[in-house]
């Protein structure tokens, strides 16, 4: 059989681990530092980009709760400003063209729409529907 003579394989053999050895020096001495190199480049830019993420979230959740705080006293301000410029005059309405009832209503009215203020509920403001005396709509006010 000619693929086993010892002539013709020996070269192949030769060429092959010559071969072999090249490339595997090739590979670990040439590319594998260009490798190593670029691995660790991308492992600290992804840390680099980390702490800089970091740093920023602080500064935006620092800036956030400036501004909730700056809100909230801006807010406050309102509510009391509402208070006492608005909600504290009296309303008397005892005078003859009121009726009983319709004092007792009013009162009502006054005290969910100042407790609506009070709490900032625009779901609860926006459901009052108030309507002058003079249009004559009790009936939907009574509904």
């Amino acid at each position: 059989m000619p693929q086993l003579d010892f002539l013709i394989v020996l070269p192949q053999i030769f060429w092959l681990i010559t071969c072999f050895t090249f490339f595997y020096f090739l590979l670990t001495y040439y590319f594998l530092p260009i490798f190593l190199k670029t691995i660790k480049a991308r492992i600290n830019f992804i840390k680099n980009n980390h702490v800089l993420e970091s740093q920023i979230a602080i500064l935006v959740i620092n800036k956030q709760q400036n501004t909730f705080q700056n809100l909230n006293r801006t807010l406050n301000k309102v509510r009391l400003y509402l208070f006492t410029e608005l909600f504290h005059l009296k309303f008397n309405f005892i005078k003859k063209p009121f009726k009983n009832n319709f004092v007792i209503l009013n009162k009502k009215i006054l005290i969910a729409s100042t407790h609506s203020f009070f709490f900032c509920n625009s779901l609860l403001l926006n459901s009052l529907k108030f309507y002058p005396l003079f249009l004559n709509k009790r009936k939907k006010l009574l509904k």
